[in-house]
C-alpha cells in the first residue's frame, strides 16, 4: 500500500467520527408524534432502536434504578443523552420503551448581545 492509501486509512476513522448528524426540533417532533401513536395502539411507548432510528445514537448511556412513589419499589430504568453545543435532552426507558415525550431544543435569540 503506498503512503497516499496508508493516510486515508489512517484519517478515514477521525473523519467519520466528527460527522455526526445534527439532531433539530423536526427529528424530535418525530420521535414524539411516533410515541403518541405507539401509545394510541397500545405498545405504550418506543424502542430504543425506535429512537435511534429517528435521533441516531445518543452521546452517553446509563442503566440506573428510580423507586416508583406507588409501590417503594426499585425499577432499572435506562437513560440516552442527546448533547448538542451546550444543551442535552434526557430520554428515560423503562421496559425497554422510551416513557416520556422528548423535549426540543430550547430556541436562542439570533443576538444574545444586542447593541443599543
Amino acid at each position: 500500500m503506498n503512503r497516499r492509501g496508508l493516510t486515508f486509512f489512517l484519517t478515514l476513522p477521525l473523519v467519520l467520527t466528527s460527522c455526526k448528524p445534527e439532531i433539530t426540533n423536526a427529528n424530535i417532533e418525530a420521535v414524539n408524534l411516533r410515541k403518541e401513536k405507539s401509545d394510541q395502539a397500545g405498545r405504550k411507548g418506543l424502542t430504543p432502536k425506535e429512537v435511534e432510528s429517528i435521533l441516531g445514537l445518543p452521546d452517553r448511556v446509563e442503566n440506573t434504578t428510580i423507586e416508583l412513589e406507588t409501590q417503594k419499589k426499585q425499577v432499572p430504568v435506562t437513560r440516552y443523552y442527546y448533547e448538542q453545543g451546550n444543551q442535552v435532552i434526557e430520554l428515560h426507558f423503562f421496559d425497554n420503551k422510551l416513557i416520556n415525550r422528548v423535549p426540543k431544543w430550547i430556541q436562542k435569540p439570533a443576538n444574545d448581545n444586542p447593541q443599543p
